[in-house]
C-alpha cells in the first residue's frame, strides 16, 4: 500500500523533459497534493478530488481525466451561478485543481505539441478561472508547457491575427489621421457581469476604469 503514495513510476511517465519537469513540480506524495478546503464545498466533491489524485499517483492515467473532468464540469456550473464576487475562493480552488489534475493526466503519455497547447489551454483557464493553489503550480505549469511549444504559441483556433490601428484614440494626431475626426463611434461603460457584443470588423477601443480582465471570443 504504501508504493501506492509516490510519484508515478517511470514506465508510466511520458518520455522526454517535459513530463520530467512538470513531475518535479509534484510533492512525493499524493497526501501533500490536496487542498484544505472550507465546508461549502460538498463532501462528495472532495472524495472526488481524492479519488482523483490517488489515481494519478498510482498511474491510471484514463481513469484520472475521466474523474478531472467531473470535477471540471461540476465545479464549472459553482462558478457560473451568480456574480463573481459571490463565488466562493474554494470552488475557484477545485477548478483551478481539476485544471492541474486534467493538464498532468494529458502530459503524463507522450503526446505531440497539438496535445502540450490542449494543456496549456486547460492549463489558462485554471488561470482565469480558478485560485492560486499550492504555491500558485499553475503558474510554474504553464511555464514549463510554453517553453515545451515549438515555435510561437499556436492560436485557440484557425483565426488570423487581428489588426490593429495606429491612432492614439484618447490623444489623436489629426494631421496624420484628419479623417478620425469625424469617425461616427458609440460609447459605453460595462458594469460588472454584462458583456459587449462587436460585430465583425467593427474597430474598437477599451480602457479599464478599475482592475478588471477581458475575455474575448472570435464567433466562426
Amino acid at each position: 500500500m504504501a508504493g501506492d503514495t509516490h510519484c508515478p513510476a517511470e514506465p508510466l511517465a511520458g518520455e522526454g523533459t517535459l513530463w520530467e519537469a512538470l513531475r518535479a513540480l509534484l510533492p512525493h506524495t499524493k497526501e501533500d497534493l490536496k487542498l484544505d478546503l472550507g465546508e461549502k464545498v460538498e463532501r462528495s466533491v472532495v472524495t472526488l478530488l481524492q479519488q482523483a489524485t490517488e489515481l494519478f499517483y498510482k498511474g491510471r492515467r484514463a481513469e484520472c481525466l475521466q474523474t478531472s473532468e467531473v470535477i471540471l464540469d461540476y465545479s464549472w456550473e459553482k462558478l457560473n451561478t451568480g456574480t463573481w464576487r459571490d463565488v466562493d475562493k474554494d470552488w475557484r480552488q477545485v477548478y483551478a485543481m481539476g485544471c492541474l489534475l486534467k493538464v498532468l493526466c494529458l502530459c503524463q503519455a507522450p503526446g505531440d505539441a497539438t496535445t502540450v497547447a490542449a494543456a496549456l489551454r486547460v492549463c489558462d483557464m485554471g488561470l482565469l478561472m480558478g485560485a492560486a493553489i499550492l504555491g500558485d503550480i499553475l503558474l510554474k505549469v504553464a511555464a514549463i508547457l510554453q517553453a515545451h511549444l515549438p515555435g510561437k504559441r499556436p492560436a485557440h483556433g484557425s483565426t488570423p491575427e487581428q489588426p490593429c490601428t495606429k491612432v492614439d484614440v484618447e490623444n489623436p494626431d489629426l494631421e496624420k489621421f484628419p479623417k478620425f475626426a469625424k469617425a461616427p463611434f458609440v460609447s459605453c461603460i460595462l458594469s460588472p457581469g454584462e458583456v459587449l457584443f462587436i460585430p465583425v470588423k467593427h474597430w474598437h477601443y477599451v480602457r479599464a476604469l478599475d482592475l478588471s480582465f477581458s475575455v474575448s471570443f472570435w464567433w466562426s
